[in-house]
């Protein structure tokens, strides 16, 4: 909260969880310009907009003042859509909208936690209220059963208070003023920056994650492409040298059997699928190098490559090109579990 008239100028303090912070606001500040810095650069966010972020992470912000202590607090987790609980005192709920404008303008998906205490001084605070209905539900059956069991004494007060709802601690609205409201504000914004920090600095890690595992992906495209290739073409060995004793025994046409050769051949060909492989990994990339909310997309073809790899894996006959197979699912699994955190 910035100094205002009247008011001795707060103290704040801000956090990230630890060194998370630190890492992710000290993207691109060296003077050497990295392939990251010049991806960044040229976003023109300086390393701050263009990178991914995970949907996880903690933020908050306190300060202190003439006025009371307020700290906020927020948290985000995985979920599939932006899902924001906000927890206000009741004094602070006129609030509510604002802030979760704040939050909706930061985040687009996962689920957010963002909770406010506060202990502000001032006329407003507790009062204890009478609860008409209840004293007099109170009074008028305990008089009844004083008359129907003639039990001597007299009705006291504490004999009435005791009972639940008889007496409530309510909190007593009070509004704040224009200052308040937007020190407050600009308190919700510090804990949201920090969040946002330690997001950047995880989806640091989550891109570098990413890149190896469409890596892998590549590795072993590249290794079933020459090993499917060399199957294919000791297939096609096999099966000419069989149509040709077919046609001395059975003395069949050569043109019909070598066409049954080529589609026998042609059905364990996989290198349409290795290709659009390629492409979805080239797709994730440049979705990488964008940045921003960008975990739908990348799910979306996540899930294109464990198609492709399915298909692959049906037309392998071998047991080298299976183990290939597996290799290869096993990343995109691996690709698949590291998206899942990208907002």
């Amino acid at each position: 909260m910035e100094a205002r008239s009247g008011r001795s100028a707060p103290t704040r303090s801000c956090s990230a969880a630890g060194a998370a912070s630190t890492a992710a606001s000290t993207s691109c500040s060296s003077g050497r310009r990295t392939p990251r810095c010049e991806r960044h650069a040229a976003a023109g966010w300086f390393g701050l907009e263009s990178m991914i972020r995970s949907m996880t992470g903690y933020g908050s912000a306190s300060a202190d003042a003439e006025t009371g202590r307020v700290s906020v607090s927020v948290r985000a987790l995985n979920h599939r859509f932006l899902d924001l609980a906000v927890r206000l005192p009741r004094r602070l709920e006129g609030l509510e909208p604002e802030v979760r404008r704040l939050v909706q303008s930061r985040i687009q998906r996962g689920r957010v936690e963002l909770s406010v205490q506060a202990a502000l001084r001032g006329e407003e605070g507790s009062a204890v209220v009478v609860s008409a209905p209840v004293v007099s539900g109170v009074v008028s059956a305990l008089r009844q059963i004083q008359a129907q069991y003639e039990l001597a004494g007299k009705l006291r007060l504490s004999d009435v208070a005791r009972f639940p709802g008889a007496l409530e601690l309510v909190e007593t609205d009070g509004a704040l003023d224009d200052d308040h409201r937007r020190d407050l504000v600009g308190l919700v914004e510090s804990a949201l920056e920090a969040l946002d920090q330690m997001r950047r600095a995880e989806g640091e890690n989550l891109e570098r994650d990413l890149l190896q595992a469409l890596a892998g992906v590549e590795s072993c495209a590249s290794r079933l492409e020459a090993g499917s290739q060399a199957e294919r073409d000791a297939r096609r060995d096999a099966l000419v040298e069989k149509a040709r004793t077919l046609r001395d025994e059975l003395g069949l046409e050569d043109g019909r059997l070598y066409q049954e050769v080529v589609r026998l051949v042609d059905r364990q060909d996989v290198a349409e699928e290795l290709q659009r492989l390629r492409s979805h990994v080239a797709q994730a990339r440049d979705v990488l190098r964008g940045g921003g909310p960008c975990g739908k997309r990348l799910d979306f073809l996540a899930q294109e490559l464990a198609r492709e790899a399915n298909t692959i894996g049906s037309k392998s006959a071998s047991a080298t090109l299976a183990r290939e197979v597996v290799d290869l699912k096993g990343q995109i699994e691996r690709l698949r579990e590291q998206v899942q955190n990208v907002e």
